[in-house]
Order: structure tokens, then C-alpha cells, then sequence
């Protein structure tokens, strides 16, 4: 996970009797993250639309059955237990539940099962010249004056503080006019320290009274702690769900890219939040959508979306591409490959660092997304070339963003070299 939540400590500073409502406050903090994508008592995503189903007609005999199953099986949902009561799976058809709770469904029909023409083949480099092609560049958060609210934003010491969203975007700039130069078009889906959506925190304040209300009951609703956890909640709203809604919005209708390129840093737990260290781990992975965990398919967006991007056989190039960025990670930066230990991500193919999970970036954009997260930032070998950026000096090492920009670029030039 990128400089997040695992950074943030809500305790009440002061006062020992806030401390219990503080906690209580972090926990329900940790519950509005991992519902988030879900929402409550609904049958879409938080702020989400109610699908068109039907935007999928085009796709109807276009895939196999063997195809499907084995998409489903390694990439989109490893667990039938997740996925059964949302899909079935005919011998002439694929029927996807298209509302939670009814026996609506729709019906994908399957193109003549031929196991000779499976498309699930190894990705290698046998993929197109760059010239011609729209790369987006999505630098991950959003940093500048955003960056205490977002929590992507730590300092030691005094030290300038480290903003995920301010490094994202510095590598997004140093490494779009290399792109270009390979023939493409590199777009940046934002270029400065600033939201793309144009709402604010605030426009989310009566959604988050009532989801308040859900989580929290009634009871105390003008209490300090209630207040606080309205707060939180209308700021996630703003700065993680509707900031990359209107970066899909962007991206699919404006930009229209064939890849996009979501650049982030990792950071690893604190072992005292308090009293902050320097972690030793540093690494990498490399991220494609996949792995819709069982809760995630009960929305209704969600497993349109699953099947949307399975019949665009996105993977295919994701893996491709992923893969080739995780052993330039690995060899030129010199990154380790990070292992996920849950089953909320798959891995994916057997170049290690490359995983699938259900992200919104990488599930709402409408093309082949890979989403990188290379680098610990508050490790003891990333923080000083960090804080060297920062305070303009170099220390007889290459600049971190340079080197970041330099293994996303090779990664790009030995994934589209025949």
C-alpha cells in the first residue's frame, strides 16, 4: 500500500479521557477503508451508478468458454466460493447476476469452445511499436496542501516532509518527454498538486452523516468523536473515491488511452507510530486488476466491471507489461520483489513482484492499467534520497526520481522490443 493509512495514528493528542473515543474512532476509520469500495445497504459502489448491462452486447460470442473459466480462475476470482453466487457458468453461456438479491441475470453467450485458440497464452515481448500509442501517466494522490488530509504525508526530524503525491508527480514529469521520445504521446492526468475532481470534502458531509448513522447508530450525534468521524469519512470520500471517479471520467472520455501507467511510492507500518524509525524493507510489485474478492462481487458495478474488463482481454498486455516493469524494478533499482500474505491479491504469472488486485484506478479506467509501487519511503536507504530531492541536493547518488523514471522507461522499451 502506498504512504496511507498504516502511517496515520487518530489518537486525540492531550486529554487521557479521548483516548478510548480515539481509538474507537481509528478502528471505525479502518472499517470506512476496507467497506469503502462497497458501501452500505447497496447495490453499488460508494458513489457509484447502476450499471448499463447492456453495454456488453458487443461482446456477446466473442469469447470461450475455456477462455472464461480460465480468466476467472487465475486472474479475476481464484475462489468459486466467491464468485458462485454471482455467476453461472452454462455450457453455452455465462449468466451474471445482475442485480444483488433478484433473479435478474444477464447472459454472455460463449463463442465455438476451441482450447487450440485459448488467449491465455504466456505474455512475451510480442507486443506493439510505442509510436502512435496514448500513454497515461496517473501520478497517484494528490500531494502540495492535500497531502495531511490524504495521509501521504510524514516528516522526521524536521526534515521537509515527504508528500507521495508531490514524488508521483515529479516522476510522472521527468518521465513523460522520455516516452514521448519513443513516439508516444505521454499524457499527464494531472500536472500539478491539485484534485481533479472539483468537489471538496465538504460536499460529502450528508453522505457521511448517514453512513454515519449506519455505522454508529444514533446515539450521541452531536458528540466530538461523531463529528470527528463524519470528518473522516467526508474527506476519504473526496480524496479517494470521487478524485479517482473523476480521473476515470477523465481518462475514459477526454484522454482515451491504450495504456495508463499509475505511479506510486510503498511505505512500510511504522514499529511505534509515536516514536517514528526508519524501517530496514525496501522493494517493489507491480499491480493489474484481478482478485474481486466474494464482498465485492455482491455490487452490482463491480461484477459488470469484472466481466468488462475480462472480455477486453486487458490482462493479457497488463501481465505483459507488468512483468517487464517488475524485472526492471528488480535489476536496475535494485529492488527486491514484495510478497502480498492475504487473499485480498493473486499472483500473477511467475516473474515475482507481479500481482493482481481489485483497485478502483485500475478497475474504473477503461484500457490496460499497471500500477506500480516501488520503493519504501520511510526506509533507511529510500528516506535520504528522498530528503536529497527535496532539499535539492544529490550526494554522489542518482536522483531517486530519475531512477524511478529510468526502470519505468527500460521496463517500457524491453516490453515493446520484438
Amino acid at each position: 500500500m502506498p504512504i496511507s493509512m498504516r502511517l496515520r495514528i487518530s489518537f486525540s493528542s492531550g486529554l487521557t479521557r479521548f483516548m478510548v473515543g480515539a481509538v474507537v474512532r481509528y478502528i471505525l476509520y479502518l472499517v470506512s477503508v476496507v467497506i469503502l469500495s462497497f458501501g452500505l445497504n447497496a447495490k453499488t459502489t460508494s458513489l457509484g451508478q447502476v450499471p448499463q448491462w447492456s453495454a456488453l452486447d458487443i461482446f456477446q460470442k466473442t469469447m470461450s468458454r475455456s477462455e472464461f473459466i480460465h480468466f476467472l480462475d487465475t486472474v479475476y476470482c481464484p475462489r468459486p466460493e466467491w464468485w458462485s453466487a454471482w455467476i453461472t457458468i452454462d455450457q453455452d453461456r455465462v449468466r451474471i447476476r445482475k442485480v444483488s438479491g433478484k433473479d435478474d441475470w444477464y447472459d454472455l453467450y460463449f463463442s465455438k469452445d476451441n482450447n487450440d485458440s485459448l488467449m491465455s497464452v504466456p505474455p512475451g515481448n510480442s507486443s506493439p511499436d510505442p509510436e502512435g500509442m496514448i500513454i497515461a501517466l496517473d501520478p497517484g494522490h494528490i500531494g502540495g496542501a492535500w497531502s495531511k488530509m490524504e495521509r501521504r504525508h510524514f516528516s522526521l526530524n524536521g526534515d521537509p516532509p515527504v508528500k507521495e503525491g508531490d514524488l508521483s508527480l515529479a516522476v510522472a514529469q521527468n518521465l513523460a518527454p522520455r516516452i514521448e521520445a519513443l513516439g508516444a504521446t505521454a499524457v499527464l492526468v494531472r500536472k500539478f498538486s491539485e484534485p481533479v475532481t472539483q468537489q471538496r470534502h465538504k460536499d460529502f458531509r450528508e453522505i457521511a452523516k448517514q453512513w454515519a448513522e449506519e455505522v454508529a447508530g444514533t446515539e450521541d450525534n452531536n458528540s466530538q468523536e461523531r463529528e470527528l468521524l463524519i470528518k473522516d469519512r467526508e474527506e476519504l470520500l473526496f480524496y479517494r473515491v470521487d478524485e479517482i471517479r473523476a480521473r476515470a471520467e477523465l481518462i475514459n472520455q477526454s484522454i482515451k488511452p491504450d495504456l495508463v501507467i499509475c505511479i506510486h511510492l510503498n511505505a512500510a507500518p511504522w514499529a511505534n507510530p509515536v516514536q517514528k524509525e526508519l524501517v530496514e524493507r525496501n522493494d517493489h510489485h507491480v499491480l493489474v486488476n484481478g482478485c474481486y474478492l466474494g464482498g465485492e462481487l455482491a455490487y452490482d458495478d463491480q461484477r459488470v466491471e469484472l466481466i468488462w474488463r475480462m472480455v477486453n482481454r486487458w490482462h493479457i498486455s497488463e501481465q505483459g507489461l507488468a512483468e517487464s516493469l517488475a524485472r526492471s524494478f528488480s535489476k536496475n533499482a535494485g529492488l527486491v520483489a514484495f510478497s502480498y500474505k492475504g487473499p485480498n491479491a493473486l499472483k500473477i504469472g511467475e516473474v515475482p513482484g507481479v500481482w493482481a488486485r481489485n483497485l478502483l484506478a485500475n478497475r474504473k479506467y477503461r484500457c490496460p492499467v499497471v500500477f506500480l509501487e516501488p520503493y519504501v519511503a520511510n526506509s533507511l536507504a529510500v528516506y535520504p534520497r528522498i530528503q536529497n530531492w527535496l532539499q535539492g541536493k544529490r550526494g554522489g547518488d542518482e536522483c531517486l526520481i530519475k531512477e524511478y523514471a529510468s526502470a519505468v522507461l527500460l521496463g517500457l522499451k524491453n516490453h515493446f522490443t520484438p
